[in-house]
């Protein structure tokens, strides 16, 4: 079944991209749940899904930097080094200095698309679900913040400057500099910097960690799957409803308002009032 199945699923993922193709990238982590066949046809969809034309990505650069392609790139590969979900990244070379980048450009209807999936699968958990809600919610923050690339230049320039300060960079890692002055909402320019994607180094070290320890990542991979399967996943959530949660937020936000209505009419009255200095 899974030969039969995963392909066209994945497929039809990553024909659907948006938070159906995120949801499907995260599947691809979860080597001790799905099977080998599932794992790679998920993997496809970190780096695969179906790419946009190259006409339709300089058009978004074009609008994002306000002049030709031209006149920002000296060279610009046609063709992606990788599409995922929302965007894909192209190889170019800066006019103004000649450096090397990576051009991570968002699909026009990324947004838009984003928001109708978070509406429909909000909608099927209010009915079948209503526990995950509260995780719709946190999700719908999170893709807010992903959708806006300004956001990502500045993640990279963070965790590069935390590396340093922690000493794993450049003796370790090394996170690529993002180029702030022409990355834009839609558009992240960041040097191009060689080498595996992240799962397959992780899988790397991992590998070498296990040989180190007389064993092997798939024996490792083996142990986490049957301990699943022997022990279970987590029970289901037993926890308060989705609308008591909501009751008790808006309880919580109402407190607060009275509080500090009472402060700021205690700061406006009493507060104004010039105080007395008793004398002994």
């Amino acid at each position: 079944l899974d030969n039969k199945y995963a392909a066209p699923v994945v497929e039809r993922l990553g024909e659907l991209q948006g938070m159906y193709t995120k949801y499907g990238q995260t599947c691809a982590g979860l080597t001790n749940t799905f099977s080998e066949t599932w794992i790679k046809e998920l993997r496809k969809l970190e780096d695969k899904v179906p790419p946009r034309s190259a006409d339709v990505v300089i058009k978004t650069i074009e609008t994002e930097t306000g002049k030709p392609l031209s006149e920002t790139f000296v060279e610009f590969d046609h063709t992606p080094l990788g599409s995922a979900s929302i965007g894909q990244v192209h190889r170019a070379v800066l006019r103004s200095n000649g450096q090397e980048v990576a051009v991570k450009v968002q699909y026009p209807e990324s947004e838009a698309t984003f928001r109708s999936d978070i509406v429909a699968i909000r909608g099927f958990c209010s009915y079948l679900a209503p526990e995950h809600i509260v995780t719709m919610s946190a999700l719908e923050k999170q893709n807010a913040a992903e959708i806006d690339y300004t956001n990502e230049a500045s993640n990279l320039t963070q965790v590069s400057q935390n590396m340093i300060q922690a000493g794993f960079q450049p003796r370790e890692a090394v996170v690529p500099r993002a180029i702030p002055s022409i990355s834009t909402k839609r558009m992240l320019v960041m040097e191009l910097l060689p080498g595996p994607k992240l799962n397959d180094g992780v899988r790397s070290y991992y590998s070498s960690w296990a040989k180190q320890n007389g064993t092997t990542l798939e024996k490792l991979e083996a142990d986490a799957k049957r301990k699943i399967e022997e022990e279970g996943i987590p029970a289901k959530y037993d926890g308060p409803t989705a609308e008591q949660l909501e009751r008790y937020r808006q309880f919580l936000q109402n407190k607060n308002t009275i509080l500090n209505a009472g402060i700021v009419f205690y700061n406006y009255t009493v507060g104004l009032l010039p105080t007395v200095k008793r004398i002994d």
